[in-house]
């Protein structure tokens, strides 16, 4: 596929092989750019599409993105949930590739999103942590310790225990390159979860149980 045929491709509602696109986007950095503005987009349906292939080339090759940081980064902030949401996952897919060590300036605000006034968007936030958690050691005493505090965020009880869910599952793909401190600490936090009032998160307790205790 060529970047003429993926542009239109991104046009497209429910196009079956969207993520043909990807390809033609690691190689033409013009289409990268469109990728990039479009998934700011206003029109639905192609901000979509442009979210969904401009993450999967993010997560192949990120340093062909990082010239795009500081307007990722700016929307770190945006009112738009959905802009928040894709920011989110573009920088943890950035931080593979941050050779300036631009995170670092806003790690705290970045872990904030846990935090966010919208469940959607920590939902976003917590699928692509274990991204910076890789590749940033430096950080990941700190990921860590700020995903076993859920509870001290300002979500409703409901929320935050729906969201336990997720961050088990988190803690899980983690578990094996965590301290054997980390491990104790999040072993606890699990276990105190079989008694969470989220099925899901139950579950996920258990399953994690089976695996790692």
């Amino acid at each position: 596929m060529d970047a003429t045929t993926a542009r239109k491709i991104l046009t497209q509602k429910g196009p079956a092989n969207l993520y043909d696109a990807v390809q033609p986007a690691l190689k033409d950095a013009e289409l990268r750019g469109v990728l990039v503005e479009g998934s700011f987009a206003k029109d639905e349906t192609y901000r979509y599409n442009c979210v969904r292939v401009l993450h999967r080339a993010l997560a192949q090759q990120p340093g062909l993105f990082y010239s795009y940081w500081d307007q990722f980064e700016k929307m770190i902030d945006s009112p738009n949930s959905f802009h928040r949401s894709n920011a989110a996952q573009a920088i943890a897919h950035l931080s593979a590739a941050d050779v300036d060590c631009r995170l670092d300036r806003i790690l705290n605000h970045y872990l904030k999103l846990l935090d966010d006034d919208k469940v959607m968007v920590t939902d976003y936030f917590l699928e692509t942590i274990s991204v910076i958690y890789r590749a940033r050691p430096d950080f990941q005493n700190k990921i860590i310790h700020t995903l076993l505090n859920i509870d001290k965020t300002n979500h409703t009880q409901s929320r935050k225990d729906m969201l336990k869910a997720d961050i088990i599952i988190v803690l899980d793909q983690l578990f094996e390159s965590l301290s054997p401190n980390d491990q104790k600490k999040v072993s606890a936090f699990v276990e105190k979860q079989i008694e969470c009032s989220s099925p899901k998160a139950r579950k996920a307790a258990k399953e994690f149980g089976k695996k790692h205790v």
